[in-house]
């Protein structure tokens, strides 16, 4: 009698869970370490925003004394031709005295950026005339 042996192609079960678990692991690790990170990118646009409306404002402000002799403050962001990034929300208000205008982003939950300028009750938090605050 004689013996011969052949070689299976193909992976054993032993092998695919080995190959699955290392997978499982480095997601966990890669989840772990990129989620924070995805948060920073989140206010970074909810800033940029931020600072768009700002200049915008400006540029409002300029607009309306050129045409009318009485710098007045845009109350609302569609007064504004600002293009906002994706899931970012302005809230904002005006008056003859001055604006302040709140970003939130729809992936962040808990984290407000506000600025404002001139004398009007800045949105929270907000405390410094001029300068973007988050918390």
């Amino acid at each position: 009698m004689h013996w011969t042996f052949r070689w299976e192609s193909g992976f054993t079960l032993v092998e695919m869970m080995v190959v699955l678990t290392l997978i499982g692991i480095l997601s966990a690790i890669a989840t772990v370490t990129l989620g924070p990170s995805s948060s920073r990118a989140y206010e970074t646009a909810m800033l940029s925003d931020l600072r768009n409306v700002a200049t915008a404002q400006e540029a409002y402000i300029e607009q309306t004394f050129a045409e009318t002799g009485t710098a007045t403050f845009a109350n609302g962001i569609s007064q504004l031709n600002v293009t906002l990034s994706n899931g970012v929300t302005i809230r904002m208000r005006g008056n003859g005295h001055g604006w302040s205008a709140r970003a939130t982003h729809e992936r962040v939950r808990g984290t407000r950026c506000s600025v404002y300028r001139g004398s009007i009750r800045p949105f929270p938090p907000a405390t410094e005339e001029g300068r973007i605050d988050c918390d």
